[in-house]
Parts: C-alpha cells; sequence; structure tokens
C-alpha cells in the first residue's frame, strides 16, 4: 500500500472520529469545534485524492466561513449552556438519552463505516495521471464554457436571494424603530 492511499485512509478513519464526536458532543460548542475539525479533514482527504481545487474550496467556505457563522452564532444566541458559568454535571445516560446519544450514533457510524469499506475494497483504484493536472484551469474552463448558463443562473439567484435578505432585514429594522 502506497503512501498516498494510507494518508488517505488515516484522514478518513479520523475524520469519522470527528464527525461521531459532533453528533455525540454534549455542548453545541464543542460539536461546532469538532464540525471545523471534521471539515479542515475532509480537505486533507481531497488532497490525498488530487483535488487540490476542492481541498482549498472546503478550507475556506466551509472551515473559514461556515464554521465562522456557526461558531458566532452559537456565541450570540441566548442558549444557557454556553453561558453558564458553573461546571455542568454528567449525568448517566438512561432512556431516550441512551437510544439518542449513545446506541443511534454507534449504529449509524457502524453502517456507514461498512458501506464506505465495502465501496473502498470494490472500487477501481485509477492510477494516477504521470504529468502534472492543472485541475483548476479544467474547472475553470468547464464553467465559463460548458456550465456558463447554470454558472450565471446560480449567480442571479444568489443575487435575489442577497436583495431579498436585506429588504427584509430593512423591514424589521422599521417596525422596531415603530414599537410594533
Amino acid at each position: 500500500m502506497d503512501l498516498a492511499r494510507m494518508a488517505f485512509l488515516a484522514l478518513a478513519a479520523v475524520a469519522v472520529v470527528s464527525a461521531f464526536r459532533v453528533v455525540t458532543a454534549p455542548k453545541i460548542m464543542h460539536a461546532a469545534l469538532w464540525l471545523g475539525f471534521t471539515f479542515f479533514l475532509v480537505a486533507g482527504v481531497f488532497i490525498t485524492l488530487g483535488a487540490e481545487f476542492l481541498a482549498a474550496a472546503q478550507v475556506l467556505v466551509y472551515v473559514g466561513a461556515v464554521t465562522t457563522i456557526i461558531l458566532f452564532g452559537i456565541m450570540l444566541s441566548q442558549a444557557a449552556e454556553v453561558r453558564s458559568r458553573e461546571p455542568v454535571p454528567v449525568e448517566p445516560l438512561e432512556g431516550t438519552a441512551l437510544w439518542r446519544r449513545g446506541v443511534l450514533p454507534v449504529v449509524g457510524t457502524v453502517a456507514f463505516v461498512a458501506i464506505m469499506i465495502m465501496v473502498y475494497l470494490r472500487a477501481p483504484w485509477p492510477t494516477p495521471a504521470t504529468g502534472a493536472v492543472d485541475t483548476v484551469r479544467l474547472i475553470g474552463s468547464a464553467l465559463f464554457t460548458t456550465y456558463v448558463i447554470p454558472f450565471e443562473l446560480a449567480a442571479v439567484l444568489l443575487l435575489i436571494a442577497l436583495v431579498g435578505a436585506i429588504v427584509l432585514a430593512v423591514r424589521d429594522d422599521d417596525k422596531e424603530e415603530q414599537g410594533s
């Protein structure tokens, strides 16, 4: 087994454990931090697969933006578990909590890992290209030639969503100023 495949398997295994911790973390802040770590590990998996552009996008969009927004949302919310200064006693899992936070995540993770191992063992692994492939140039070329219409439609849709969010925010500010 070569070094790239070993790195892939190691990163994938740690990513699965990290994703499991996202679901089972007792505090929402810890779950968000585990989520950011999982996103970062997925970027590492992309690098081992030769998809440098996807790895960069993963780090910029998910690790950088999404995780930061989630953390700010948690910190700015009125969640009691975030604001509490007293240590929270750890209670043993019983009844429904045992099922939701103990059994169900383990069963889901084991099923997911079993399916992924089966796919990994049955999938034909292509040999890496001998020459350097410029994936960023290929993606850019495809976006602005073959997929130019869907790319422009996505841009217009995002612009409409941005204008709609601004309109809703301005309306809410006007209502608060009027006292209604």
